[in-house]
């Protein structure tokens, strides 16, 4: 069974040497069949959790970002019915299943191929494609919600004041 080996990319600068990553307790470098690369990574205040792994000769990347909570309807009608259209909007434009709601959770993830053998430009290319196309999805996004690395007072909520739902 393989073991995983995990990196954060966060407070690194890029390129990322992956052989240093791919390597062994002992500092034998290891190749992709030797295991599954993990990572995360912050892009516009939202965290991005990555899975690297080999299977019949392809390199696959799950990548997946948490944008936020799909605010109840309680909170604000208005923002829960905007972002539905804006992730029905992307997933018609960008392919279904992209942008989904998952445990009262906006996620946007897919899985993308990656060139063997594995390098930091075979590996930054297709995540930053994937980032670039959903980049106008994530602005309109925000429009409704504060991203899940913002700042934020303790208890307040992701749905921006201006589309709270006043009590009275």
């Amino acid at each position: 069974m393989s073991e995983a080996k995990t990196f954060t990319l966060g407070g690194k600068k890029l390129p990322v040497d992956l052989h240093t990553v791919w390597t062994d307790d002992d500092g034998q470098t290891l190749t992709m069949s030797d295991g599954i690369v993990q990572f995360d990574f912050g892009y516009r205040q939202i965290r991005f959790a990555g899975r690297l792994e080999q299977a019949e000769g392809k390199a696959h990347l799950k990548l997946v970002g948490d944008l936020g909570p799909m605010p109840f309807s309680a909170e604000s009608t208005a923002a829960r019915a905007g972002l539905a259209r804006i992730i029905d909007a992307a997933n018609a434009h960008l392919g279904a299943g992209m942008f989904r709601v998952t445990q009262g959770r906006i996620l946007l993830g897919d899985d993308l191929t990656i060139e063997i053998p594995v390098s930091a430009t075979g590996l930054m290319t297709p995540v930053t494609g994937f980032l670039l196309s959903a980049e106008p999805y994530l602005e309109l996004i925000a429009l409704y919600i504060r991203p899940p690395l913002a700042a934020a007072k303790r208890g307040e909520s992701a749905v921006r004041p201006e589309w709270r739902r006043r009590s009275g």
